[in-house]
C-alpha cells in the first residue's frame, strides 16, 4: 500500500461547485498534467436569501436554491465557455467541496503495539483501517444525536501512517514495534448530498462524482505550497461561519467552526446601527478597501469595533478548543477573499494572542496562491475576471488530485 499515487499525462475538465455556509461557486476548470497550474475557463458565484435572523432549516432551504441556480449556470454558462475556449473538451468530473455548518471533517488515529517487533501488512493495514472506520461512524452517530438531522461520510482518506513514530509512504514490510494510522473523513448534510446527487443525475450525468470538505481541500493546498511545514492551524472565514482546523505533525487532527462570517458581521451592524443591510454592506466594504476604519465616522467606528471585538472573542473560544492538551500552533493559514483576508488577518492574529498569551504570525491564501502559482499576465487576467481565491484553491486542488492523497467517496 502506498498514500500516494501519481498521475497520467491526460488532461482532466471539471465543474467545481464549492457550496460555502452563504453561497455557492461554480467554476470550470482544465488540467493539463504537464502545466503547474490548472486553466480557469469560467466562474460564478451565487449568494443564499439567508436573513437577518439566522434559522438553520430556513437558512438550508435558501443554500439549495442557490445551489440549483449555480447548476443552472454551470450547465448554461459553463459549458458554453468551456466550448468557446476548448472545443474538443466535455466535462468528465464534478468536484464538490462543503464548508461548514453542511459539513466537518473528522480525523481518527488508530494504533497497534507489540512488545515483540512484527511486519506490517496489507492485513494489518486493513485491520487499523477498519478500526478507524469503525470510530468514525460512532462520532458520525453521536454528531447526528446532537444536531438532530442526517449526516453522511462522502469521502475518507488514510493520510497518515507512522511506523516506530516515523512517517513512512511505504509501509508494507517494513519491521514495527509500533503502527499508527490517520484516516479524515469528510461529512455533509444528507440534504446537501442528496441535492447534488439529483442535479447531477439530471444535468450532468456522464461525469464522475467527487465530494470532499472545504477543510480537505484547505488543508491539502497548504500540505502542496509549504510540504515541509507540519504544524499550523486553518481558519477558513466564510460569509456565514469561520471554520478552524489544527494540523499537527502534518496531519490534520481536529476541526470546528462558529456560526459567525462576512454577511453575519454586515446583518450585526446593520441591527446594530438601525440602517438597511445595504447600507451596513457599504460600510464594512469602505473599511475592507481601505483595510482601515479611519475614514469611518465616530459612531459607525465605535459599532464596528464592538463588532469585531465580539467576533474577536468568538474566535478565541474556538482557539482553546484544539482537540487536544496543547496550544494552537504558531502559524495560522487565513482562507477568504483577498480583501477580507487583508482586513481580518490582524484581528485573527490578536484573537490568537489572547487564547495563548504567545505571538502567531497569519499567512493569507490569496497572497501565497496567487505569488507562487500564477505569472504577471495570469494574475491580471484573473484579477480582472475576479476570480476569487476559493476558484484558485479548488481548482489547484483538482489539478492536484493525481499526486495528492487517496481519497475513497463513500
Amino acid at each position: 500500500m502506498k498514500l500516494f499515487s501519481k498521475r497520467g499525462g491526460e488532461t482532466r475538465v471539471g465543474a467545481i461547485i464549492e457550496i460555502g455556509s452563504g453561497s455557492v461557486l461554480t467554476a470550470v476548470v482544465v488540467s493539463e498534467a504537464s502545466a503547474k497550474q490548472p486553466t480557469i475557463v469560467w466562474a460564478k458565484r451565487e449568494f443564499a436569501n439567508i436573513g437577518i435572523d439566522y434559522d438553520f432549516a430556513r437558512s438550508i432551504k435558501s443554500m439549495l436554491t442557490a445551489l440549483m441556480n449555480s447548476m443552472i449556470a454551470l450547465d448554461s454558462e459553463g459549458r458554453a465557455a468551456l466550448e468557446t475556449s476548448f472545443p474538443r473538451y466535455s466535462i468528465d468530473t464534478l468536484q464538490v467541496s462543503i464548508t461548514a455548518p453542511w459539513s466537518y471533517t473528522i480525523s481518527k488515529v488508530i494504533e497497534y503495539e507489540n512488545d515483540t517487533p512484527f511486519t506490517i501488512t496489507n492485513a494489518l493495514i486493513d485491520n487499523l483501517t477498519e478500526k478507524a472506520n469503525e470510530k468514525t461512524m460512532g462520532a458520525l452517530s453521536e454528531s447526528e444525536k446532537e444536531h438532530g438531522s442526517g449526516l453522511t461520510i462522502m469521502t475518507r482518506a488514510t493520510t497518515d501512517i507512522t511506523a516506530n513514530g516515523y512517517r513512512t509512504m511505504s509501509p508494507i514490510g517494513q519491521p514495527a514495534s509500533v503502527v499508527a494510522l490517520t484516516q479524515v473523513s469528510a461529512i455533509a448534510q444528507n440534504l446537501m448530498t442528496s441535492a447534488i446527487e439529483d442535479l447531477r443525475q439530471r444535468m450532468f450525468t456522464k461525469t464522475k462524482l467527487e465530494r470532499y470538505s472545504a477543510m480537505l481541500v484547505f488543508h491539502s493546498t497548504i500540505k502542496d505550497l509549504y510540504p515541509d511545514m507540519t504544524e499550523y492551524c486553518l481558519v477558513d472565514l466564510t460569509y456565514e461561519a469561520t471554520e478552524l482546523a489544527i494540523v499537527r505533525g502534518g496531519v490534520l487532527q481536529y476541526t470546528t467552526y462558529t456560526p459567525l462570517g462576512i454577511n453575519t458581521l454586515v446583518r450585526n451592524l446593520a441591527t446594530r446601527l438601525d440602517i438597511p443591510q445595504g447600507d451596513a454592506q457599504t460600510l464594512l466594504k469602505r473599511a475592507y478597501d481601505a483595510d482601515s476604519l479611519d475614514s469611518v465616522a465616530a459612531k459607525q467606528k465605535d459599532a464596528i469595533n464592538l463588532l469585531m471585538k465580539e467576533y474577536q472573542d468568538a474566535l478565541e473560544v474556538l482557539f482553546h478548543e484544539t482537540g487536544d492538551s496543547l496550544a494552537i500552533p504558531k502559524i495560522l493559514f487565513l482562507h477568504s477573499s483577498y480583501l477580507h483576508e487583508r482586513f481580518f488577518d490582524n484581528y485573527i492574529a490578536d484573537a490568537a494572542k489572547a487564547a495563548t498569551s504567545s505571538a502567531h504570525t497569519v499567512h493569507t491564501l490569496s497572497h501565497d496562491l496567487m505569488l507562487t502559482q500564477f505569472t504577471g499576465e495570469q494574475k491580471i487576467d484573473l484579477l480582472k475576471r475576479g476570480i476569487d481565491t476559493g476558484v484558485l484553491m479548488s481548482g489547484q486542488f483538482f489539478h492536484k488530485q493525481g499526486s495528492a492523497a487517496r481519497f475513497t467517496q463513500v
